[in-house]
C-alpha cells in the first residue's frame, strides 16, 4: 500500500469504512430479496399456488444459475470494477422480485428466480474484491468478518419481513416490498460510490503497484509465467494444497442454504404452525447464526492458525446439533428451531474460513474475486442439488430420513475438513509471507 501523510490516513480510514458499510447495506438488502422466498413458501404451498416439490425445483433454479454465476462473477470480477457490477446485481435482484409478485402463474416463478440467482450473483465476489482491492491493509481482516454480520440482518428482515406481511397481506405483497428495498439499495449504492471517486482510484494505483512488485517476485509458490501474468486459479489451487476445500464446500454447502431453506417449511409441518407463525420462528436462525463467523475466526487466529481445522470443529457443533433436532424433532418448535440457528451458525463459520479468509490469500495475484467466485460456485452447486432433493425426500420419505441424510453430511464434511488440513498445513503460502489474514 502506498504511504500516506497522517492527515490522508485518516481521511483513507473515513473513506474506507464508508465504502465497507455501502458493501454491507447492500449485501444485507441482498439477503432481502432471495430469502423471502424460502419464508413465503409455506403459504404459498397453503394456498394451493405451489407445491413442496415444486417449490423446492424454483430453489433448485434459483441455486444453479447462482452459483454459475458466481463462477462467472470470479472471472469477471477480476477485470470489471466491483461498483458496476454490484450496482447491476442489485438493479436486477429488485426487478426479479416484483415480478415474483406479478406472475400470475406458478409455471413462470422458476425462469424469474433463476433470474434472481444470476443478478444476485453479481455481489459476493465483487465485495470481497472490495475489501482486497480498496481497503487498507489494517481495515481488511475485519470487514471481511463483519460482513458476515450484513448476512444476519438481511436474513433476519428476510423472515420477519414476511412474517408481518403475511399476517396482514399475500405472499405478493412480500416480494414488491422486497423490490423496493432492493432498488432502494441500488440508489445508495450509486450515490455512495459517487462521493467516493477520488479515494477509489488511489486505491487502484496502489494496487497496480503492489500487484506489479508480486509477479516480479522470484520466491511466490505459485509463479508468474515467463512474461509476468499472473498464474492461473487452478495452478494455484493445485499446487497449495486447496484442492480438498471443493469438498469441503459441497458438505457446507448442503448443511446451510439447503437446511435454512427449508426450516420454515419443516417448522410449519412438523408442529402444525401457520405459515407467518413459521417465519416467525425463523428468525431464530440468522439472529443466532452471526456468532458462527466470529467463533471460528477467533479460534482460527488465537488457538487453530488453520482454516481446514477451524472448518473441521465448526462440522463438529454441526453434527451435534443436527443429531439434537432428530432427538427433539417430536417435542417443541423453538427447540428444533434454536438446534437449527446453531448448526446453520456453525455452517456460517466454514464459510467465512473458505469463501473470505482464505480468497484474501489470493489478493496479491489479484485472484481473490476468482477464488471466492469458483469457491462460492461449488456451495451454491451443492444448495441447488440438496435443496431440490430435499424437497422431493421430505414428500417421499418424511422429516424423520432427511435429518438422518443431514447427519451424514455432516460427518463427511468433517472427514474432508481433516484431511484437507493435513495439506494446507504442508503448502498454505500462496505468496511469501502473507498475513493480511
Amino acid at each position: 500500500m502506498s504511504t500516506f501523510s497522517e492527515a490522508a490516513q485518516v481521511s483513507s480510514r473515513r473513506h474506507a469504512n464508508r465504502l465497507f458499510w455501502l458493501c454491507f447495506l447492500s449485501y444485507a438488502c441482498s439477503y432481502i430479496g432471495r430469502k423471502n422466498f424460502a419464508a413465503c413458501l409455506p403459504a404459498m404451498i397453503a394456498e394451493g399456488f405451489l407445491t413442496k416439490a415444486t417449490g423446492g425445483y424454483i430453489t433448485t433454479a434459483y441455486m444453479i444459475v447462482y452459483g454459475t454465476g458466481q463462477l462467472l462473477s470470479g472471472i469477471i470480477g477480476s477485470k470489471v470494477k466491483p461498483k458496476y457490477m454490484i450496482g447491476t446485481g442489485l438493479l436486477g435482484a429488485g426487478i426479479c422480485n416484483f415480478l415474483m409478485g406479478l406472475s400470475p402463474f406458478s409455471g413462470a416463478l422458476p425462469v424469474i428466480w433463476a433470474a434472481n440467482g444470476l443478478f444476485h450473483s453479481m455481489l459476493w465476489a465483487p465485495i470481497i474484491r472490495v475489501f482486497t482491492d480498496y481497503l487498507p491493509d489494517e481495515s481488511r481482516a475485519a470487514a471481511g468478518t463483519n460482513i458476515s454480520v450484513s448476512c444476519s440482518v438481511g436474513a433476519v428482515l428476510a423472515f420477519l419481513i414476511p412474517s408481518l406481511v403475511l399476517a396482514v397481506g399475500q405472499w405478493r405483497t412480500v416480494f414488491y416490498v422486497s423490490g423496493s428495498i432492493l432498488l432502494f439499495s441500488f440508489a445508495v449504492w450509486c450515490i455512495g460510490n459517487g462521493t467516493l471517486k477520488q479515494y477509489l482510484r488511489r486505491m487502484e494505483e496502489a494496487n497496480r503497484q503492489t500487484r506489479q512488485a508480486v509477479l516480479h517476485d522470484p520466491q511466490p509458490t505459485a509463479r508468474p509465467n515467463r512474461r509476468g501474468a499472473r498464474p492461473s486459479l487452478l495452478a494455484v489451487i493445485m499446487t497449495s494444497g486447496l484442492w480438498m476445500v471443493l469438498f469441503c464446500l459441497f458438505c457446507n454447502g448442503a448443511l446451510r442454504d439447503a437446511v435454512e431453506s427449508w426450516a420454515p417449511t419443516f417448522l410449519s409441518e412438523q408442529f402444525g404452525l401457520s405459515g407467518s407463525i413459521a417465519a416467525l420462528i425463523s428468525v431464530i436462525i440468522p439472529v443466532v447464526s452471526v456468532t458462527g463467523t466470529y467463533i471460528a475466526n477467533w479460534l482460527l487466529e488465537k488457538h487453530i492458525h488453520n482454516e481446514f481445522y477451524t472448518a473441521f470443529w465448526m462440522f463438529i457443533v454441526a453434527v451435534f446439533c443436527v443429531i439434537g433436532i432428530y432427538l427433539t424433532r417430536n417435542t417443541h418448535a423453538l427447540i428444533c428451531a434454536f438446534l437449527m440457528a446453531l448448526s446453520v451458525s456453525a455452517m456460517w463459520g466454514v464459510n467465512h474460513m473458505f469463501l473470505t479468509v482464505i480468497p484474501y490469500h489470493f489478493a496479491p495475484l489479484g485472484l481473490s474475486a476468482a477464488a471466492t467466485g469458483l469457491f462460492n460456485c461449488i456451495v451454491y452447486f451443492s444448495t441447488a442439488c440438496c435443496s431440490g432433493l430435499y424437497g422431493v425426500l421430505a414428500e417421499k420419505l418424511g422429516w424423520r430420513a432427511l435429518i438422518l441424510i443431514w447427519i451424514g453430511i455432516g460427518i463427511a464434511g468433517m472427514l474432508f475438513c481433516f484431511l484437507g488440513g493435513k495439506l494446507w498445513g504442508k503448502k498454505n503460502r500462496l505468496i511469501p509471507e502473507e498475513k493480511n489474514v
